[in-house]
C-alpha cells in the first residue's frame, strides 16, 4: 500500500519527471566519463608495460623518488649514480621461480650527451640485454637492422631519435659524460632502428645500448656472479697475475724455442668471458612481466613483505612509478578532470534538492491531513523515503542506460587526434571508451545514494509544520 501511494504520487507531479531526467543526466555523464577515463587509463597504461616499464618494477631503496629514468626529484629532476640491486643473483632466482611472474629483464639507467655527425643531444640510457628486452617490451618494432647480440656493442634508436640525430643503421655515435677537466667517451655502432605502436613523447627520451656501454661511460663497477662463471685453475692464474711482466719473472733471453705447458681454454670459458655482462649482478632494475596483471597490487604488496622479511633493501613498484614524472602529471590531469566532473555532480545534486524541496513544500497540506486523521510522523517519513527512493531507481537505470548507449556512439564515430600531448593524454589516436560493470554499479549507487540522503531536508521542513497551519493551507 505505502509503495501503491508512493509511484501514484510520483506520476500525479510534473516536477517528479523533472528531477528523475536530471538525475538521469547526470549518472549518464557520469557513465560515459567514466568509460573514457577507463578507456584511457588502460590505454597509457598497455602502452607504458609493453613499450618500457613492464607489470612491476624491482628497484633499489632510495631516499628520492627512483623511476627508471633516474632521479625524480622535482627540484633537481637529474640522473644521479644509482644503486645496484643488492642481492641482485638471490632476487634474480626467487623471481625466476615463481609462479606469478612470466618474464623478467635487468636494466642499468644513465644520462649522457649522445653525439652524431651532425647533432648533439642528451640522452637516457637503458643498458639492457637487447634480445631479451625486445621479447619482454611486445610494443617495440625493429625497422631497419637487427639487435645486438649479447656480448656486442650497439645502439638502437626510435625512428623519431634516428631522424632528430640523422643517422641511419651502421653509423657510429658516441655516449660522452664530462667530470671537471676529464672525460669518459665510448664510441657505439647504431644496429637498429625502432619503432612503438602508440605514439608518446616519453618513449621518445630511451636510448637502448648494451649494458656494457652504460656502466663504463657511468663508471659503474662491475661485478660478476662466482656461481655463474667457473674457471679452470689454470686460467684463473692467469687472470689473477698483478701484470704481465710478473709471468715471465724468472725467464732469460735465449735464441732457441722452448716448449711450455699448454693452457686449455674451453668454448664456454671464452664465451663467459667475452659475455661477461650476462653474468653481472651490476643492475639498477629488474622489470617484471606478470603471468596476471589484475592481480597487481597484491604481488607487489606480497613482494615488499618478501623483501622486508629477508632484509633485502628493495622495493617493487607499479608501472606507474617506474615511469617517471610524465605518468605523473598525465594522471594529475586526468584526476583534475575527475574533480571537475564530481563539482558538476555536486551542483546537480543541489539543484534536485532544491527541487525535491519544492515538490515536498507544495505538499504540505496533503501532509497535514494525513497527520490529522492519524498518520503519525514515522509513517509521512517512511512514504516520503520511498517517492525519493522509487525516483532514484529509475533515474539510475535510465542513467545506466543512456550512458552505456552514449559510449558505444562515442566509440563508433572513431574520433581520432592529431595533437601528442592529447594522444598522450587518451592513451592512443582514437578515442575508445569501454563501459564495464564496476562502472555501472558506481554509477547506480550514487544515483541511490543522492535518492537517500535528497529527501532528509525537504522531510524535515515539511514535519516542523504545525497540522492545523498545514491543513489550512499556512506555509
Amino acid at each position: 500500500m505505502l509503495l501503491y501511494l508512493a509511484f501514484k504520487n510520483i506520476i500525479s507531479k510534473k516536477s517528479s519527471f523533472v528531477i528523475i531526467l536530471f538525475i538521469a543526466f547526470a549518472i549518464a555523464l557520469l557513465v560515459v566519463t567514466n568509460a573514457v577515463f577507463d578507456s584511457t587509463e588502460q590505454g597509457v597504461q598497455e602502452t607504458f608495460v609493453s613499450s618500457f616499464s613492464g607489470d612491476i618494477v624491482i628497484r633499489p631503496e632510495y631516499k628520492s623518488p627512483l623511476s627508471l629514468f633516474g632521479d625524480e626529484t622535482p627540484v633537481t629532476g637529474k640522473l644521479t649514480e644509482l644503486p645496484n640491486l643488492t642481492p641482485y643473483d638471490e632476487l634474480y632466482q626467487y623471481l625466476s621461480e615463481s609462479s606469478f611472474i612470466s618474464d623478467l629483464v635487468p636494466q642499468v639507467s644513465g644520462m649522457s650527451a649522445l653525439s652524431s655527425d651532425s647533432e648533439d643531444t642528451k640522452c637516457y640510457m637503458f643498458g639492457v640485454p637487447a634480445l631479451k628486452y625486445l621479447d619482454v617490451m611486445t610494443s617495440i618494432r625493429i625497422l631497419d637492422g637487427k639487435a645486438w647480440e649479447d656480448g656486442e656493442k650497439g645502439i638502437m634508436l626510435s625512428k623519431k631519435y634516428a631522424e632528430k640525430m640523422h643517422v641511419s643503421v651502421g653509423d657510429t655515435l658516441q655516449f660522452a659524460i664530462s667530470e671537471g677537466f676529464s672525460s669518459r667517451i665510448r664510441a657505439v655502432p647504431l644496429t637498429a632502428i625502432y619503432d612503438y605502436s602508440v605514439e608518446n613523447s616519453t618513449l621518445d627520451k630511451i636510448v637502448l645500448t648494451n649494458p656494457e656501454t652504460v656502466r663504463a661511460i657511468m663508471d659503474m663497477s662491475d661485478f660478476s656472479s662466482s656461481d655463474k662463471i667457473e674457471l679452470s685453475s689454470e686460467v684463473e692464474d692467469l687472470l689473477n697475475a698483478d701484470d704481465l711482466d710478473s709471468l715471465f719473472s724468472d725467464s732469460e733471453d735465449i735464441d732457441e724455442g722452448i716448449q711450455t705447458e699448454e693452457i686449455k681454454i674451453t668454448d664456454e670459458e671464452i664465451a663467459a668471458l667475452q659475455n661477461s655482462y650476462t653474468n653481472s649482478s651490476s643492475w639498477n632494475f629488474l622489470i617484471c612481466r606478470l603471468s596476471d596483471p589484475k592481480s597487481t597490487k597484491k604481488i607487489i604488496k606480497d613482494l615488499n613483505k618478501t623483501f622486508k622479511e629477508k632484509d633485502w633493501p628493495l622495493e617493487a613498484v607499479n608501472w606507474r612509478s617506474s615511469a617517471g614524472n610524465t605518468a605523473f602529471y598525465l594522471y594529475i590531469l586526468r584526476l583534475i578532470l575527475n574533480i571537475g566532473i564530481i563539482i558538476i555532480l555536486g551542483a546537480g545534486f543541489i539543484v534536485v534538492n532544491n527541487t525535491l524541496v519544492i515538490n515536498v513544500l507544495d505538499r504540505i497540506r496533503e501532509i497535514g491531513t494525513m497527520r490529522s486523521i492519524g498518520a503519525n510522523k514515522r509513517y509521512i517519513t517512511k512514504e516520503c523515503m520511498a517517492e525519493t527512493m522509487i525516483m532514484a531507481v529509475i533515474a539510475g537505470l535510465l542513467g545506466c542506460a543512456l550512458g552505456t548507449v552514449a559510449s558505444n556512439v562515442v566509440s563508433l564515430l572513431h574520433i581520432t587526434f592529431s595533437n601528442s600531448f592529447i594522444i598522450q593524454l587518451f592513451g592512443g589516436k582514437v578515442l575508445h571508451t569501454e563501459v564495464n560493470f564496476s562502472n555501472l554499479l558506481g554509477s547506480f549507487a550514487l544515483s541511490l545514494f543522492i535518492g537517500l540522503i535528497a529527501w532528509i531536508y525537504p522531510l524535515l521542513t515539511a514535519l516542523h509544520v504545525n497540522p492545523v497551519e498545514a491543513m489550512q493551507g499556512v506555509k
